[in-house]
């Protein structure tokens, strides 16, 4: 009896879940496709003949287990923000800190990755707080010239930091960001 082809739903699932193991276990700098395709049960070749680099298949594995994350619309920012940092808090089966510190050290390595990590998965963290941070200048509650961005950056940079520690949403909308925003 054949292999399962990598394209079917089941095989694409544990190849990426071997990729984001391997990617936690032992970072960017020392991923590489023997790695994977021993946890996956697959040939390198077939997995460069889908994915011609690391960074791409890093990606992929990424975007197929991007949690879905709400747009709420809490009526005050600090509310909204505190709703999507509690979604990104969601049990995940992956070592997420880990995840983070390989895409983290890749991304300063491999600008291929930097681009495809800003491109697909930043995008997807960072517009939801873009949405809050527009209706919060919408109703006055930030300031009209506010850098959205360094903003944005800085929770999601605070959460990562911080991600381990017991109540990080409620610290960083309680402690950080309503005693800025007043």
């Amino acid at each position: 009896m054949g292999r399962t082809p990598l394209d079917a739903p089941e095989r694409l699932r544990e190849v990426f879940s071997a990729v984001l193991d391997v990617l936690a276990e032992v970072g960017y700098a020392r991923f590489n496709m023997d790695l994977v395709a021993g946890r996956a049960r697959a040939s390198k070749a077939s997995l460069y003949q889908r994915w011609p680099s690391k960074a791409r298949l890093i990606t992929d594995a990424l975007k197929a287990n991007l949690p879905v994350l709400p747009q709420p619309d809490e009526g005050t920012f600090a509310e909204d923000v505190r709703q999507i940092l509690r979604s990104w808090g969601e049990p995940m089966p992956f070592d997420t800190a880990g995840i983070f510190l390989g895409l983290l050290e890749g991304s300063r390595q491999d600008a291929d990755l930097a681009c495809l990590r800003e491109e697909h998965i930043d995008r997807a963290y960072t517009e939801h707080l873009q949405v809050a941070v527009d209706r919060a200048k919408a109703r006055g509650e930030l300031p009209e010239d506010l850098d959205a961005g360094i903003l944005i950056t800085a929770l999601i940079s605070t959460f990562v930091l911080r991600s381990a520690e017991q109540g990080v949403t409620d610290s960083i909308v309680d402690g950080l960001l309503r005693p800025l925003i007043g």
